[in-house]
């Protein structure tokens, strides 16, 4: 138990840095470029660790929607974003669209619940208009619908081996992204640039997930999904200490809004169907 606690708070660490840090290696590169270094450096470090990979059609539909673009529209909520933390919010907005679709596949949103969600846009609303609604934040919650998406359809494969089909899905998105390379290519040869890129690809494709995969094992896909919230919080911190960038009371009162009433919708849905 104590051991999964360590690693979800290596997640909340390792994933937190990862928005300054990106948003420090796209001075350097574009986000397609980010997208393509963190991919194959992740994916072979998955490989190794998870000593080979799961491929299939199913797998390569859930690589393009759970990792291929969503981590471009990641990187792209970075890039245009003013602040790198903000986008960390409104992306881990991801488990509102959830409720919310599944809600139309007929599941039954219970009244936290919708408490849960009607705070958490409350919430983006102040944050997002704090700062005019950049486009780094409308792609970030084109992202969080994205990953909303792709998290319904990973229940086919909720059987598989994780780590093996996140290093193929790793792999399989770093081909998907080729192709786009060249209608957004920029890359600055610098030593401290590719530097910061390979970094970001180690602690946020590998060694998150690696965190990830262990702390879901000791504690369980519901404690530790509910603990993880706490990303955007570590993002705000790093990009203040790394960054200096000093959120204003609109985005601090609203990003807290938006994640307590993530954790609301979390928690009631879990708690309820328990009894």
């Amino acid at each position: 138990m104590i051991r999964g606690y360590l690693t979800i708070l290596g997640v909340i660490i390792v994933w937190g840095i990862s928005f300054p840090l990106s948003k420090i290696a796209l001075y350097f590169m574009s986000p397609f470029v980010l997208t393509f270094i963190r991919f194959v450096i992740g994916g072979l470090i998955l490989t190794a660790y998870g000593k080979g990979i799961i491929y299939g059609k199913k797998e390569a539909i859930n690589a393009i929607l759970n990792m291929g673009i969503f981590v471009i529209l990641l990187n792209l909520a970075i890039n245009y974003s003013t602040n790198p933390a903000l986008a960390s919010v409104l992306i881990y907005m991801q488990p509102i669209f959830v409720a919310l679709f599944s809600r139309l596949r007929g599941e039954e949103i219970l009244f936290p619940q919708l408490i849960g969600i009607i705070v958490s846009f409350t919430g983006i609303f102040i944050s997002v208009d704090s700062v005019n609604f950049s486009l780094g934040s409308l792609i970030a919650i084109v992202a969080a619908i994205l990953w909303a998406v792709g998290t319904l359809y990973y229940s086919n494969l909720k059987n598989r081996d994780i780590v093996k089909l996140n290093a193929f899905m790793s792999l399989f998105s770093s081909l998907f992204v080729i192709p786009i390379l060249p209608f957004d290519f920029y890359f600055k040869p610098s030593a401290f640039g590719i530097g910061v890129g390979i970094l970001v690809a180690i602690i946020a494709q590998a060694l998150g997930f690696i965190f990830w995969f262990s702390s879901v094992k000791d504690l369980g896909a519901t404690t530790a999904s509910s603990i993880v919230i706490l990303v955007p919080v570590s993002a705000y911190l790093f990009s203040f200490i790394i960054l200096d960038q000093i959120p204003n009371i609109f985005q601090i009162f609203g990003s807290s809004l938006a994640l307590i009433g993530v954790f609301i919708s979390q928690y009631s849905r879990v708690y309820l169907s328990r009894k």
